[in-house]
């Protein structure tokens, strides 16, 4: 409890007192010139209705060199995007839910090749879903050879998928265990009452032996709590948000941040933009009963998100603070899919796209594909949010809008193009 005060206490004096600093473009190695180009073009795309607004944070060498927010957050109220503003991560919470289970490694308390059924009992008898019997309309399985281990959870690797992102048979397999559309939340489910609910349904495929985008992440929740007793949110909150200062990140927004929430936009039938009104008003404003979704159910700002990064970044540690030990981050940013890549199972059919633990990562076969440098690791989040670490230039970027679907991929491309055009050296 006394830890927990001491905490609470750091992080209010960091949000009061804290301020923005000036920036040294020299000392990042940054053109200012060249970086100001960012603000044309993202404000162009605004123009042209490709995104509302969004907020961008963007640090090189230790020094924040773009911290903005552009555009309007409510198109029809004229309501202006602000930088505290906070939007749906999805996916990027993967990446904190990998350094919680690595901070676990560290203490001993797993190993990464530990059956997860050493943590949740369930998972011990999978079976692989292999077809559909038309003649008695049942679903046709096979025991699994292997358990799916932590290491497995953590590259997708594991034969979990994701329902809603999938078809035929793998769907209706799913939708019969009422897991088709988790992923963000499920109100009604704890985390430890999801995933056993997930160790019910057939895999797609024998784990370890290819590449599925799954909730995996969050059967990993469902292991931290298991192993600290403690619920996904405390930990995050004591062991990353706070020690970094990541004031404004949850799970469940408190409801004097409710204002703060950017709502979801999509395209009508003819390209322009509208608001998703069903989703900004249910998603991430609930009640919370428990159920805290390791793989898509943060929300927080950009420029928390780049405390973090900045903390991967620098060996695991940020404005004194360690969240991970630097063997712990060589470890966490090291391809685990080599010998997939080899076979053609792998996260991607292009060679240098592989995938280290909790992110997809540039190899040396990679490099010369985009402007990133080889070692780069990122994911991204499902309301079209980015974020990377390109280790090499000592860079990291966030990017947030609330855009679903987002047919745009070369607004992103673009800007990348400009922001590595302004590095010095």
């Amino acid at each position: 409890m006394t830890r927990l005060l001491v905490l609470v206490f750091a992080f209010q004096c960091t949000f009061v007192f804290g301020q923005k600093a000036a920036i040294n473009y020299e000392a990042a190695g940054v053109s200012k010139e060249r970086l100001a180009q960012l603000d044309e073009y993202i404000d162009e795309n605004i123009q042209n209705g490709v995104i509302p607004g969004g907020t961008f944070y963007i640090a090189r060498k230790g020094h924040v060199i773009y911290d903005k927010a552009l555009g309007k957050r409510n198109i029809e109220t004229g309501l202006d995007q602000k930088r505290n503003d906070i939007f749906r991560l999805a996916s990027m919470t993967k990446a904190l839910t990998s350094v919680a289970i690595l901070q676990l490694y560290e203490d001993g308390l797993l190993q990464l090749d530990d059956p997860v059924s050493k943590y949740i009992p369930e998972f011990k008898s999978m079976t692989v879903l292999t077809g559909y019997d038309e003649e008695i309309e049942t679903f046709v399985t096979e025991p699994a050879k292997t358990q799916i281990t932590i290491r497995h959870l953590l590259t997708h690797t594991s034969g979990i998928y994701y329902g809603s992102f999938t078809d035929g048979i793998y769907k209706a397999s799913y939708e019969k265990h009422g897991i088709a559309a988790l992923g963000l939340y499920a109100p009604d489910l704890t985390t430890i009452e999801m995933a056993r609910k997930i160790a019910q349904a057939p895999l797609m495929h024998e784990p370890g032996t290819q590449w599925t985008y799954g909730l995996g992440m969050d059967v990993l929740g469902a292991v931290v709590e298991i192993i600290t007793k403690k619920k996904l949110s405390l930990i995050f909150l004591t062991e990353i948000f706070y020690p970094i200062g990541m004031h404004h990140c949850h799970f469940y927004l408190p409801q004097a941040k409710y204002s703060m929430l950017t709502p979801v936009y999509t395209y009508d039938a003819d390209g322009q933009l509208m608001l998703v009104k069903d989703e900004a008003e249910n998603y991430p404003i609930f009640l919370n009963k428990g159920h805290y979704a390791g793989g898509g159910g943060v929300s927080g700002t950009a420029t928390d998100y780049g405390k973090f990064l900045q903390a991967l970044l620098n060996n695991g540690e940020f404005n004194g603070k360690r969240i991970l030990k630097e063997s712990t981050i060589e470890l966490m940013t090291t391809d685990q899919l080599i010998d997939l890549n080899r076979k053609g199972k792998g996260m991607s059919q292009i060679p240098g796209l592989s995938f280290c633990l909790g992110s997809a990562l540039i190899t040396p076969e990679g490099a010369g594909i985009s402007p990133h440098s080889v070692g780069t690791y990122s994911w991204s989040g499902y309301y079209n949010t980015k974020w990377w670490v390109d280790p090499q230039q000592e860079l990291v970027f966030v990017g947030l809008t609330n855009i679903l679907p987002f047919p745009h991929p070369e607004f992103w491309d673009k800007l990348y193009a400009i922001l590595y055009s302004s590095l010095e050296d």
